[in-house]
């Protein structure tokens, strides 16, 4: 990939930088053009103006990444920073034409600047949301940064970093696909998104600051989609100005589905394409809880990346099985039920306790068999600690268990207290040299269970 760093002979931190990427490595001098040096794909450009103002630069020069090695400023950080971003006119404010607001993203490029910016220097590096112009480039490009004041442009081991970090690039894969998210929410130094970079295999393209969020439109929402060539979105859900569930329904109504961080961590060995298909199947039985971790059994992942025809029919049937029944299989023989679970080819929802809130499987899977042996197999785990009758006439599960009783204590003279205590651990006591067994105490409690999850039946 041909990469073109271009440097402005009226910013500090930008010569510092182009300094240092003449010592690093040997350069050839070009004698005509706008490009100076070259050294193997890199393009070596100086502009005499702001680089902000660079909105045709593009087209006078045959690249394929263009990297702005610009200063940053800042009046309220002190201190030593790195910065990158991408580049817009988020409040269209000075809308260039029909090409729109915003500047066609390079996520992946950020992506490895950010980490090997990390890597090689103790100074914090923060990706920033999208701010200030060039917004007509067409070439895929990112602001690289020194910040924040003058003493920190001109110093030579900054210049020198981000040097190296730029030269790195030579060495990776710059067009490997990336699974890249549009962000929202959050501050203008994107804390939170940048924390999400690092911590994963996600890219991220256009940032938008909570105080951008007002200004976004449902067309300035596409744009950012499309050029950054996204698949879903991130949201910093707690700083968000109240804009959350417009921007949440305008990113549906794009098509698109908004990850949390535990979608991203949990999605293991499950290929993105179809893991977002399963976000969006979830999504249309209104099943993404806060709190849900979604798990896919080995036999599906297996499927799913094999690319079977299963991947392009993503629609998933709930189990009408009552959540309660499973809750309480779950409590008596846990790993049981997950063996029968992984047996099968199913998507199913876990809360924060790990306890199983729903479970679906492919649409063109006979759901009602699959809905049978779950059925059948919770009973028998049930049978280890419970009587159990089952009503398939009235769709009913009667669970009888001996519960400790109270007022039976109590009217054996038993005192609330230790002695409460060890009756219900299934102990016996003496009281005055009379022996009180934990069977004296316990009365037969049945409870009749639905066996069907109306809620699920009603999305079929």
């Amino acid at each position: 990939m041909r990469v073109a760093i271009i440097c402005s002979e009226v910013d500090d931190a930008s010569q510092n930088i182009a300094r240092h990427l003449l010592k690093r490595v040997r350069w050839t001098r070009c004698s005509d053009g706008p490009v100076e040096w070259t050294y193997g794909n890199f393009q070596l450009v100086t502009v005499e103006g702001k680089l902000i103002d660079q909105e045709t630069l593009d087209q006078s020069l045959s690249t394929d990444l263009l990297i702005f090695a610009s200063r940053h400023q800042s009046e309220t950080r002190k201190g030593p920073v790195f910065t990158a971003h991408f580049t817009g006119d988020v409040s269209g404010a000075t809308r260039k034409g029909s090409n729109g607001v915003l500047a066609r993203a390079a996520p992946r490029a950020l992506k490895l600047v950010v980490e090997t910016l990390t890597n090689l220097s103790s100074v914090e590096v923060l990706v920033e949301a999208t701010h200030h112009g060039p917004s007509a480039i067409e070439t895929p490009s990112l602001f690289v940064e020194i910040g924040s004041t003058k003493a920190e442009w001109n110093n030579e081991a900054l210049g020198d970093t981000v040097a190296r970090a730029l030269l790195k690039l030579a060495s990776q894969s710059l067009d490997i696909p990336c699974p890249t998210a549009v962000g929202f929410g959050g501050a203008h130094y994107a804390v939170r998104h940048t924390d999400v970079l690092l911590s994963s295999d996600i890219c991220f393209g256009h940032i938008f600051a909570a105080y951008q969020l007002e200004c976004l439109t449902r067309e300035t929402v596409r744009e950012a989609f499309e050029k950054s060539q996204a698949q879903f979105a991130y949201f910093d859900r707690k700083h968000m100005n109240g804009e959350r569930t417009r921007i949440e329904a305008t990113v549906h109504d794009l098509g698109f589905e908004v990850l949390r961080l535990a979608d991203i961590q949990g999605r293991r060995d499950v290929s993105w394409k179809p893991y977002l298909k399963i976000k969006r199947g979830l999504r249309e039985h209104g099943l993404p809880a806060e709190a849900a971790k979604i798990n896919v059994t080995s036999s599906m992942r297996d499927a799913l990346n094999a690319q079977t025809p299963l991947e392009d029919r993503m629609e998933l049937t709930q189990l009408a099985l009552n959540p309660i029944i499973v809750k309480r299989a779950q409590s008596v023989d846990n790993e049981a039920l997950l063996k029968l679970i992984e047996s099968e080819k199913i998507v199913y929802l876990e809360r924060k306790d790990g306890t199983i809130s729903a479970i679906l499987v492919p649409q063109e899977h006979n759901a009602q068999k699959i809905l049978d042996e779950m059925l059948n197999e919770c009973v028998e785990i049930l049978k280890k600690r419970y009587q159990i009758e089952y009503s398939q006439q009235k769709s009913k599960l009667y669970i009888s268990e001996r519960k400790f009783n109270p007022r039976l204590a109590r009217s054996l003279g038993v005192t609330q207290g230790p002695l409460y205590a060890k009756l219900a651990r299934g102990e016996s006591i003496d009281i005055d040299g009379r022996i009180i067994k934990p069977e004296d105490v316990l009365t037969k409690v049945r409870k009749a269970i639905n066996v069907a999850n109306a809620d699920a039946r009603g999305r079929q």
